[in-house]
């Protein structure tokens, strides 16, 4: 029996290089901005500065919002063009946005002042200071730099200084990680579980609720990042599974199947009280909040295949928001509102997706083998997933215009069950 699983795996590996392009990947027009950022310091910080431009033009490239230029195209150095800036010298590059910067020590803090040009324009956009307290320099007085500069240009809020959670499974155990937005800095938060799922933290960034396995039944948990407590607060027979914290935090959303058949349930946590939200005969799961907290879309099969539908959380009828494909689940609200990414399935071929709340505007974003776990940025310009290449699982990263899936997490790394700090 073995035997033949492993030959229809293969059968099924096959058949899905075989079909791998059954539908288009989304890709607009957009083209990233030409990014041209100098650091000037004096001599005795031009270490620091030169880590610093490495770490904000690493977080803009990231974004694909930017594209930094090739330092040896630039027809001044960043001492010179701090004290006069020559637009025509930036605009035979093609710069679209000029960042000069200037690093410097004032008692115990670190300054750093920025100005931000526009050189076909012409015109000074913005200009701040930014200033890290304490002697050693660190990553996130880098970040902030970036995400100052992102937000000016952009208008979006940006995601520089955020984390992401996620599982990572070795030696037959699951593990609770943390890492920043680059896919650097990875630390465990917190070990030794049997079979960890479906993270999921808290807006006071302090808990994050969990989906575990103890002695094969599941069970969901609070866990205090500090201090590593577990507290149970669900272990009903059956299904517990997929929960999230609501907008605010007074609340979490899950799958629990004591009544007799998976329902979306909705858990006061102030009074520890849990309330029936969805009631129906099929299998409902995976529920994830608008950003307003009106709103709850989910998993269901209610109509004979899983599909993605929202429903109001003061009552209403239950929206199909999935108008295409015989297979969508795990759907995530986009921070904004405006769109819902989750799992497809078209032929032989896993995808993430995206749709306008009404189910308008389908995208496909990204294919792969065995795609789980969208979360979205935290601005709702990047969407992480899972997916597995050999056997063991990474995390992609994908901007919500589309183009190429990139690998946040180190080859040697199963990590799976990305969510994003909102």
């Amino acid at each position: 029996m073995l035997r033949l699983g492993m030959v229809l795996c293969c059968a099924l590996l096959f058949m899905s290089k075989a079909f791998a392009v059954e539908f288009e990947v989304y890709q607009s027009s957009y083209q990233p901005l030409n990014l041209a950022f100098l650091m000037a310091s004096e001599d005795m910080y031009s270490a620091q500065a030169a880590e610093i431009t490495e770490v904000v033009t690493k977080d803009l490239d990231a974004s694909r919002s930017f594209q930094s230029l090739d330092p040896l195209s630039f027809l001044v150095n960043a001492q010179d063009v701090w004290g006069h800036v020559d637009y025509a010298d930036w605009r035979i590059i093609g710069t679209d946005v000029l960042v000069t910067s200037q690093l410097s020590k004032q008692g115990a803090a670190w300054v750093a002042n920025i100005k931000i040009h526009q050189p076909f324009s012409q015109k000074l956009l913005a200009e701040e200071s930014i200033t890290q307290k304490g002697g050693v320099l660190n990553q996130t007085f880098a970040h902030r730099i970036a995400d100052y500069i992102y937000h000016q240009q952009t208008g979006l809020p940006s995601y520089f200084t955020s984390q992401i959670v996620f599982v990572h499974k070795e030696k037959g155990l699951s593990q609770l990680m943390m890492m920043s937005h680059d896919g650097k800095n990875i630390q465990t938060v917190g070990k030794g579980f049997s079979l960890l799922l479906s993270p999921d933290l808290a807006p006071d960034r302090a808990h994050i609720v969990l989906n575990t396995y103890v002695k094969g039944r599941p069970r969901l948990e609070f866990f205090d990042i500090q201090t590593a407590k577990r507290q149970v607060f669900a272990q009903f027979k059956g299904l517990n599974s997929a929960p999230e914290f609501s907008p605010d935090g007074r609340f979490v959303a899950a799958a629990l199947s004591y009544t007799g058949n998976s329902e979306i349930h909705i858990y006061d946590i102030a009074k520890k009280k849990w309330e029936q939200f969805t009631h129906n005969s099929a299998i409902d799961t995976t529920p994830t909040w608008s950003p307003d907290g009106k709103w709850i879309a989910f998993t269901s099969n209610r109509n004979g295949s899983p599909q993605i539908y929202r429903k109001p959380i003061g009552g209403g009828k239950a929206e199909r928001i999935s108008l295409e494909a015989n297979y969508n689940t795990s759907p995530v609200w986009a921070p904004i509102g405006d769109r819902i990414a989750f799992v497809t399935k078209k032929g032989w071929e896993y995808a993430i997706a995206t749709v306008h709340v009404d189910g308008t505007g389908l995208r496909y974003l990204a294919t792969g083998q065995r795609i789980e776990s969208p979360t979205w940025s935290p601005n709702g310009q990047i969407v992480l997933y899972s997916a597995e290449v050999y056997g063991k699982k990474h995390i992609y990263s994908v901007p919500i215009w589309g183009g190429e899936a990139k690998r946040m997490t180190p080859r040697n790394l199963d990590a799976s069950d990305p969510t994003w700090v909102r």
